[in-house]
């Protein structure tokens, strides 16, 4: 009887270990999601115009990893979206394309770090984008009211609750397209 029970033990223990290290390898190959507060967020389509450095209409071209920010538990990585320019709505850019760096992308253990912005850009996908400028050439997404795929002609808002993005998403492009030229006239 002590012999069964040993063993008994031993084999729970066991078993017990192998669940918990599956546990932690498994973790480790899942996408972490992040929350993060952006640090404009407008009230009004009019704020929205009024805080972009740019903004285009623009194809996806492609996605490749950018810079990774720290170490560790604390890195964070980043990823450099090319866009083809269909039209600039408003501010200066020289050349047809454009590079927009996004937070989230890979880290060097494979894990995938995502911040819920509206993840991935779809390759050859058409967007609505307001963009800040990073002064050395790039750009970055305002916040999550600033990003729209353009889906059979029709503006698709990543969060359609937002008072702001409510304001675009379903519209058609070119009804998208006149209000922001209507504001950026006004700021003008």
């Amino acid at each position: 009887m002590k012999k069964i029970t040993i063993m008994s033990l031993a084999l729970v223990a066991g078993v017990a270990t192998a669940v918990v290290a599956a546990g932690f390898l498994v973790a480790d190959h899942q996408p972490r999601q992040v929350r993060a507060q952006w640090k404009n967020i407008y009230r009004t389509p009019g704020g929205l115009v009024a805080g972009a450095d740019l903004i285009v209409v623009a194809n996806h071209v492609a996605a490749v990893p950018g810079r990774i920010a720290g170490e560790g538990e604390d890195a964070t990585p980043f990823t450099d979206n090319t866009f083809a320019i269909e039209s600039v709505l408003r501010g200066d850019h020289n050349g047809s394309e454009l590079v927009m760096e996004q937070t989230g992308g890979i880290l060097p253990d494979g894990a995938v770090f995502d911040i819920n912005d509206g993840g991935l850009y779809a390759p050859g996908a058409t967007y609505l984008l307001f963009l800040k400028s990073k002064g050395d050439g790039t750009y970055y997404l305002i916040n999550h009211q600033a990003r729209y795929r353009v889906e059979d002609g029709i503006l698709e808002g990543v969060d359609p609750t937002d008072p702001v993005v409510a304001r675009f998403h379903g519209l058609p492009l070119d009804a998208g397209q006149r209000v922001i030229e209507k504001r950026v006239r006004v700021i003008e």
